[in-house]
């Protein structure tokens, strides 16, 4: 037996440098998938955000206001253009129905839009219509202009 110690391991493993190489790559993919998971668990309040576009989860109510006499005091606005009551009705919509359209500059309430109804079609031609929720289901009607 004249065979160094080297060329009897390697005689009884042909493969041995290519499944070395092969499990520390292995381990080199294993160790970067645990950075990185690292990495996005640290992140998850940015990478795992949910905007919801209808009124469904919306708690923040807008107080009804006491009815008043013309002329109205705007009661919300969007992006610089005062809101005005168009009437002093609570009007029922689904919440899955309305689709969020902006937010009140002054207190933070949602402003919707209503689905398009067939009744409604020569109305919205007057001004720009939006509801703010006053209850789960109810909604009050504001304009931006009469």
């Amino acid at each position: 037996m004249t065979e160094t110690p080297d060329a009897q391991n390697s005689s009884q493993f042909p493969g041995h440098q290519a499944a070395v190489r092969l499990g520390a790559a292995l381990l080199a993919a294993l160790f970067l998938l645990l950075v990185l998971v690292w990495r996005d668990d640290g992140q998850r309040a940015k990478l795992e955000t949910t905007t919801e576009l209808t009124a469904v989860g919306d708690t923040h109510y807008f107080p009804m206001p006491a009815p008043q006499l013309p002329p109205y005091t705007a009661v919300a606005s969007l992006r610089g253009v005062p809101l005005y009551p168009d009437d002093f009705r609570r009007h029922e919509f689904h919440p899955d129905d309305m689709t969020r359209v902006g937010l009140d500059e002054k207190a933070g309430y949602i402003l919707y839009k209503a689905p398009v109804r067939r009744q409604d079609a020569g109305e919205r031609e007057v001004g720009s219509v939006y509801f703010l929720k006053v209850s789960p289901t109810e909604y009050t009607k504001v304009r931006g202009s009469k």
